[in-house]
């Protein structure tokens, strides 16, 4: 038997509406998703004494974001951290320290963003004066630095694992474990996240599927295959 080809039918105003229709909300979907697909948490391992100072450039960028100095002498100790760029701010606690605010000593999973209090001056996380030792990182192990600091001018999230040891440890003082930052600007950061959150993961949306099954069903129901 010979088959006869037949020329399909052009679509239907409806149908082209509906497929357009689709289409729009395909595109917004994958546009709105990008931001997602470039959402990365960079971290950059490390395990280094504090040795004085330490020069922190938390995006790797060659600019110095934050000063981590140690210092112990004639019963004279100090455990402090500095923004190197004014605007930078650090995670902040309103006790523990003899002066203003004390540079927080987050836990991991700590939520570092714009809810959290971020001060310039909450500089100090020990101090030693002769017997006498106070401040909220004194003793303490496996804790998060959270930061706010700057790229293009544009405000970003990080943090540093540090650990302090003890004021006679001189050049040992305090060591830093590793640290991180967000490349989206304005997006909070997790104390301890590596990089290896879901956050960033692009997930099937209703719109990146419109262009499929929904509008091949269109199709076939207009031309009347089913």
């Amino acid at each position: 038997m010979t088959s006869i080809a037949t020329e399909p039918r052009p679509l239907s105003k409806n149908l082209a509406k509906q497929l357009l229709a689709y289409a729009t909300v395909a595109g917004a979907s994958i546009a709105a998703s990008a931001p997602n697909a470039q959402a990365e948490v960079v971290y950059t391992p490390t395990h280094n004494n504090i040795n004085q100072d330490y020069y922190l450039d938390l995006n790797n960028d060659g600019i110095g974001d934050f000063h981590i100095h140690s210092y112990y002498l004639s019963g004279i100790g100090n455990f402090e951290v500095h923004p190197m760029i004014p605007i930078n701010k650090v995670a902040a606690v309103d006790k523990g320290c003899p002066r203003g605010p004390g540079a927080a000593p987050l836990p991991k999973g700590a939520v570092i963003g714009p809810g959290l209090t971020l001060d310039g001056n909450a500089t100090c996380m020990a101090f030693m004066l002769s017997w006498y030792s106070t401040g909220p990182w004194l003793g303490l192990k496996d804790r998060y630095l959270g930061f706010e600091f700057y790229i293009d001018g544009q405000k970003h999230y990080g943090w540093a694992r540090l650990s302090m040891q003890d004021f006679f440890c001189y050049l040992c003082i305090g060591r830093i474990l590793g640290y991180a930052y967000e490349t989206v600007p304005g997006k909070a950061i997790v104390a301890g996240d590596e990089g290896n959150s879901t956050n960033a993961s692009v997930e099937p949306t209703l719109g990146a599927l419109a262009l499929g099954a929904p509008a091949l069903d269109l199709w076939r129901r207009e031309q009347g295959q089913e």
